[in-house]
């Protein structure tokens, strides 16, 4: 060992091992492995994981994870489905909005009620809940039978109670030489305009009639009829006298297609004359009736005169929907010599 003359002392040389570049860093012994101890879990995470915002905030714990072990996070606590409406204590997640009252608060605009409506509930403020009840509905008009045949409101020359139905035109031709025009504004009143042209005398004789129902019940009807009957030329000018009658119909079937009837029809002006008469109709076959008819005048008053006499018809009809037919032949009952039969044609179109 060499010596320091000055110091005498010897001198210790030390050697000092060269320093490591930063760059080697020597390895890190590994940690002990932590052990838990028995009978405990492994702490939960301090800072869950949120892959988006609005996701639900469960904590979990390190794996493994302990199946259903107390206090490990997993499987995440469960909740029961909601109910709807939710119960008022049904605590809704922070992220939602509040929920809305329920059943909302009455508004001024209207809600259909519930149906069927609780039998003891009441809405708020008291209000009566509209209900639907079912009631029976009327039963519907009885439609009125239509005229069998296009001669339904008379016999041969007397009428019937019978009308023809609303809107209805019908025409008819007597003889070839009497001709008759009518027009039913309802279903109980007809109006007729009846012409027999008299070219010798240069005058034309017109009778104008009002008929119209005044009852129908079961198997009776009866009518009312106003008529004006004068002359219309131009020598004489025009000359009206008025009339007034009634008529009373019993049905024999449904559709009145057989019937009896009775009528009476008097002059108003000077009471000259009063016609009165009884007639029948018997349906035998869906087109075919048999007529019957007798007819009285008789005086009233002096004025009347002579003008009395009695007149029997009889024949058979002919109808069909749009076309009917009169083959009968009339009888005056008079002992005079010069009365005679004669036949009488009458024919009857409606559209």
């Amino acid at each position: 060992m060499p010596t320091n003359p000055r110091l005498n002392s010897p001198v210790v040389t030390v050697s000092v091992p060269a320093e490591k570049s930063p760059t080697e860093t020597p390895p890190a012994a590994p940690p002990p492995p932590a052990q838990t101890p028995p009978g405990q879990s492994p702490p939960a995470q301090a800072q869950p994981y949120a892959p988006y915002p609005y996701a639900p905030q469960y904590p979990y714990g390190p794996y493994p994870y302990a199946p259903y072990a107390p206090g490990s996070g997993y499987p995440p606590p469960s909740y029961p489905a909601p109910t709807y409406p939710p119960p008022a204590a049904y605590p809704p997640p922070p992220s939602w909005p509040p929920a809305a009252a329920y059943p909302p608060p009455p508004s001024s605009a209207y809600s259909a009620p519930a149906y069927p409506p609780p039998p003891s509930s009441s809405p708020p403020g008291g209000e009566q809940v509209p209900t639907l009840t079912g009631y029976a509905a009327p039963p519907p008009p009885l439609a009125r039978p239509p005229v069998a045949d296009p001669q339904g409101d008379r016999v041969i020359l007397l009428p019937t109670a019978t009308t023809h139905p609303q809107g209805t035109f019908f025409f008819s031709n007597y003889d070839f030489f009497i001709f008759q025009a009518g027009y039913a504004f309802t279903d109980s009143t007809q109006m007729s305009v009846t012409a027999i042209p008299i070219p010798s005398e240069s005058v034309t004789a017109l009778d104008i009639s009002l008929k119209s129902s005044v009852y129908r019940g079961g198997p009776v009807r009866a009518a009312a009829i106003g008529s004006a009957s004068g002359v219309v030329g131009k020598d004489v000018g025009i000359a009206f006298l008025g009339r007034a009658g009634a008529v009373a119909q019993v049905c024999l079937a449904q559709r009145c297609e057989s019937s009896l009837s009775l009528s009476a029809n008097a002059v108003l002006i000077g009471t000259l004359l009063m016609v009165n008469g009884a007639g029948g109709i018997v349906r035998v076959s869906p087109h075919v009736s048999l007529l019957a008819e007798l007819a009285t005048m008789l005086p009233l008053g002096t004025q009347g005169g002579q003008f009395n006499g009695a007149l029997m018809s009889g024949g058979v009809r002919l109808h069909y929907t749009h076309w009917g037919f009169d083959f009968t032949a009339m009888h005056v009952l008079d002992s005079s010599e010069d009365v005679s039969t004669i036949p009488f044609l009458a024919m009857t179109w409606r559209p």
